[in-house]
Protein backbone atom coordinates (compact mmCIF):
# COMPACT_ATOMS: atom_id res chain seq x y z
CA UNK A 1 0.00 0.00 0.00
CA UNK A 2 1.56 3.19 -0.97
CA UNK A 3 2.24 5.25 2.05
CA UNK A 4 0.39 8.74 1.61
CA UNK A 5 1.98 11.64 3.40
CA UNK A 6 -0.50 13.35 6.04
CA UNK A 7 -0.10 16.52 8.03
CA UNK A 8 -1.94 15.02 11.14
CA UNK A 9 0.83 14.92 13.44
CA UNK A 10 1.13 18.74 13.08
CA UNK A 11 -2.40 20.15 13.39
CA UNK A 12 -1.79 21.12 16.47
CA UNK A 13 1.25 22.62 16.36
CA UNK A 14 1.60 26.15 16.15
CA UNK A 15 3.46 26.61 13.11
CA UNK A 16 0.75 25.57 11.39
CA UNK A 17 -2.39 27.14 12.97
CA UNK A 18 -4.74 29.73 11.19
CA UNK A 19 -2.59 33.32 11.26
CA UNK A 20 0.80 31.69 11.42
CA UNK A 21 3.65 32.90 9.35
CA UNK A 22 6.10 30.46 7.28
CA UNK A 23 8.61 30.60 5.21
CA UNK A 24 8.30 28.79 1.68
CA UNK A 25 10.54 27.94 -0.98
CA UNK A 26 9.26 27.49 -4.26
CA UNK A 27 11.80 24.99 -6.33
CA UNK A 28 10.99 26.87 -9.78
CA UNK A 29 12.10 30.20 -8.55
CA UNK A 30 15.59 31.10 -6.99
CA UNK A 31 16.39 30.33 -3.68
CA UNK A 32 15.19 33.05 -1.14
CA UNK A 33 11.92 31.92 0.58
CA UNK A 34 8.59 33.70 0.27
CA UNK A 35 6.62 34.12 3.50
CA UNK A 36 3.25 32.67 4.04
CA UNK A 37 0.38 32.84 5.83
CA UNK A 38 -1.57 29.59 7.24
CA UNK A 39 -5.10 30.05 5.92
CA UNK A 40 -6.45 26.40 6.64
CA UNK A 41 -5.24 22.77 7.19
CA UNK A 42 -6.59 19.35 7.43
CA UNK A 43 -4.58 16.55 7.43
CA UNK A 44 -3.97 15.85 3.29
CA UNK A 45 -4.26 19.88 2.53
CA UNK A 46 -3.17 23.12 3.28
CA UNK A 47 -4.26 26.62 2.47
CA UNK A 48 -1.83 29.76 2.53
CA UNK A 49 -2.06 33.12 0.92
CA UNK A 50 1.00 35.07 0.29
CA UNK A 51 1.39 38.46 -0.90
CA UNK A 52 2.23 38.87 -4.62
CA UNK A 53 5.27 40.53 -5.46
CA UNK A 54 7.41 40.72 -8.25
CA UNK A 55 9.16 36.99 -7.36
CA UNK A 56 6.33 35.40 -7.20
CA UNK A 57 4.22 36.56 -9.99
CA UNK A 58 4.34 33.04 -12.34
CA UNK A 59 2.12 30.37 -12.27
CA UNK A 60 2.88 27.87 -9.20
CA UNK A 61 -0.05 25.06 -10.54
CA UNK A 62 2.41 21.72 -10.58
CA UNK A 63 5.46 22.94 -8.72
CA UNK A 64 6.90 21.58 -5.76
CA UNK A 65 7.21 24.04 -2.78
CA UNK A 66 8.90 22.94 0.38
CA UNK A 67 8.02 24.64 4.23
CA UNK A 68 10.64 23.75 7.07
CA UNK A 69 10.94 24.92 10.88
CA UNK A 70 12.48 23.47 13.59
CA UNK A 71 11.41 22.99 17.44
CA UNK A 72 13.38 22.16 20.54
CA UNK A 73 13.53 18.30 19.06
CA UNK A 74 13.25 18.36 15.91
CA UNK A 75 13.76 19.95 12.22
CA UNK A 76 10.25 19.70 10.43
CA UNK A 77 10.21 19.67 6.35
CA UNK A 78 7.07 19.07 4.58
CA UNK A 79 7.46 18.87 0.72
CA UNK A 80 3.80 20.18 -1.31
CA UNK A 81 2.85 20.13 -4.60
CA UNK A 82 0.48 22.99 -5.42
CA UNK A 83 -2.71 22.06 -6.77
CA UNK A 84 -5.07 24.98 -6.60
CA UNK A 85 -4.02 28.76 -6.98
CA UNK A 86 -6.07 32.18 -6.77
CA UNK A 87 -5.48 35.57 -7.15
CA UNK A 88 -6.77 38.21 -4.87
CA UNK A 89 -5.04 41.02 -5.52
CA UNK A 90 -2.44 42.18 -3.90
CA UNK A 91 -2.48 38.28 -2.24
CA UNK A 92 -2.61 34.95 -3.85
CA UNK A 93 -3.73 32.00 -2.12
CA UNK A 94 -2.13 28.64 -2.34
CA UNK A 95 -3.97 24.92 -2.43
CA UNK A 96 -1.32 22.49 -1.07
CA UNK A 97 -1.27 18.72 -0.53
CA UNK A 98 1.73 16.92 1.07
CA UNK A 99 4.03 14.41 -0.84
CA UNK A 100 6.73 14.12 1.12
CA UNK A 101 7.14 14.57 4.81
CA UNK A 102 10.46 14.73 6.89
CA UNK A 103 11.46 14.96 10.57
CA UNK A 104 14.98 15.10 11.74
CA UNK A 105 16.36 14.86 15.57
CA UNK A 106 17.87 18.17 16.51
CA UNK A 107 21.53 17.40 17.38
CA UNK A 108 20.91 19.04 20.86
CA UNK A 109 18.21 16.50 21.94
CA UNK A 110 20.47 13.58 21.48
CA UNK A 111 22.30 14.01 24.70
CA UNK A 112 20.96 13.18 28.11
CA UNK A 113 18.47 10.31 28.12
CA UNK A 114 17.80 8.44 31.30
CA UNK A 115 15.58 5.77 32.34
CA UNK A 116 12.60 6.25 34.57
CA UNK A 117 12.71 5.00 37.85
CA UNK A 118 9.83 3.04 37.53
CA UNK A 119 8.14 0.62 35.15
CA UNK A 120 6.33 3.01 32.68
CA UNK A 121 3.28 1.30 30.27
CA UNK A 122 3.25 3.55 27.25
CA UNK A 123 0.09 2.28 25.19
CA UNK A 124 -0.19 3.25 21.74
CA UNK A 125 -1.60 3.40 17.95
CA UNK A 126 0.20 3.61 14.48
CA UNK A 127 -1.45 6.04 12.32
CA UNK A 128 -2.79 4.89 9.11
CA UNK A 129 -2.29 1.29 10.10
CA UNK A 130 -4.67 -1.67 9.80
CA UNK A 131 -7.10 -2.31 12.40
CA UNK A 132 -5.60 -5.50 13.41
CA UNK A 133 -2.00 -3.73 13.98
CA UNK A 134 -2.74 -0.03 15.06
CA UNK A 135 -2.93 -1.03 18.93
CA UNK A 136 -0.12 -1.77 21.14
CA UNK A 137 1.57 -1.48 24.31
CA UNK A 138 5.03 -0.55 24.89
CA UNK A 139 7.02 0.24 27.94
CA UNK A 140 9.39 3.41 28.51
CA UNK A 141 12.85 2.83 28.30
CA UNK A 142 14.66 5.94 28.59
CA UNK A 143 13.16 9.58 27.62
CA UNK A 144 14.56 12.98 27.72
CA UNK A 145 12.23 16.16 27.67
CA UNK A 146 12.39 15.26 23.49
CA UNK A 147 13.31 12.06 23.22
CA UNK A 148 11.47 8.76 23.84
CA UNK A 149 13.33 4.87 23.81
CA UNK A 150 10.26 2.32 23.96
CA UNK A 151 10.56 -1.41 24.17
CA UNK A 152 7.35 -3.23 22.61
CA UNK A 153 6.50 -6.45 20.77
CA UNK A 154 4.14 -4.85 18.39
CA UNK A 155 4.52 -4.16 14.15
CA UNK A 156 5.69 -0.89 13.94
CA UNK A 157 8.37 0.70 11.40
CA UNK A 158 10.55 3.35 11.41
CA UNK A 159 9.10 6.28 9.91
CA UNK A 160 5.66 5.80 11.73
CA UNK A 161 3.87 8.31 13.74
CA UNK A 162 2.56 6.76 17.19
CA UNK A 163 -0.25 8.64 19.00
CA UNK A 164 0.85 7.40 22.20
CA UNK A 165 0.11 8.20 26.15
CA UNK A 166 1.16 7.16 29.46
CA UNK A 167 0.91 8.40 33.17
CA UNK A 168 3.88 10.14 34.99
CA UNK A 169 4.96 7.79 38.54
CA UNK A 170 3.88 10.18 41.43
CA UNK A 171 1.73 12.73 39.72
CA UNK A 172 -1.15 10.63 38.41
CA UNK A 173 -1.20 12.69 35.53
CA UNK A 174 -1.83 11.43 31.91
CA UNK A 175 0.51 12.48 29.24
CA UNK A 176 -1.06 12.44 25.40
CA UNK A 177 1.14 13.05 22.52
CA UNK A 178 1.82 12.52 19.18
CA UNK A 179 5.81 10.87 17.89
CA UNK A 180 7.48 9.92 15.17
CA UNK A 181 9.96 6.76 15.34
CA UNK A 182 13.00 7.71 14.10
CA UNK A 183 14.87 4.64 14.68
CA UNK A 184 14.20 0.94 15.03
CA UNK A 185 16.69 -2.19 16.50
CA UNK A 186 15.94 -5.33 18.17
CA UNK A 187 16.92 -6.23 21.18
CA UNK A 188 16.05 -10.21 22.42
CA UNK A 189 12.22 -10.53 21.46
CA UNK A 190 11.69 -7.18 21.16
CA UNK A 191 11.86 -3.69 18.94
CA UNK A 192 13.33 -0.98 20.42
CA UNK A 193 12.02 2.38 18.92
CA UNK A 194 13.76 5.79 19.26
CA UNK A 195 10.94 8.34 19.04
CA UNK A 196 10.64 12.31 18.95
CA UNK A 197 7.74 14.02 19.69
CA UNK A 198 6.17 15.85 16.52
CA UNK A 199 2.85 16.92 18.60
CA UNK A 200 2.67 17.56 22.22
CA UNK A 201 0.20 19.93 24.73
CA UNK A 202 2.28 22.53 26.15
CA UNK A 203 1.11 21.29 29.65
CA UNK A 204 1.82 17.88 29.25
CA UNK A 205 5.56 18.48 27.87
CA UNK A 206 6.22 20.52 30.80
CA UNK A 207 5.27 17.39 32.97
CA UNK A 208 7.52 15.82 31.34
CA UNK A 209 10.39 18.20 32.03
CA UNK A 210 9.32 18.31 35.41
CA UNK A 211 9.93 14.57 36.10
CA UNK A 212 12.97 14.36 33.84
CA UNK A 213 14.40 17.51 36.14
CA UNK A 214 13.16 15.23 39.13
CA UNK A 215 15.44 12.70 38.00
CA UNK A 216 18.80 14.12 36.66
CA UNK A 217 18.62 15.85 40.10
CA UNK A 218 18.72 12.49 41.41
CA UNK A 219 21.31 10.97 39.30
CA UNK A 220 23.80 13.65 40.49
CA UNK A 221 23.43 13.86 43.72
Amino acid sequence: MTDVPSLTPFLTDKRLQRGAVLPMMISKQVKTPVQVMVEHVKSGYLVVSTEVKAETRTELIGSTVRIRWETESAINTIDLEVVQEQMLWPIKLLGLIPIAIGVEIASSAKRGILPPDTMIKVPYKVMGARPIEEKGEAVLLKFSPTRLMLGTEGYVSKGDFLHLSFVIPHQNVEVVGMAKVVEKTFQDTQAVLELIFTDIHDKHHQQIKDYYKKLSTAASS
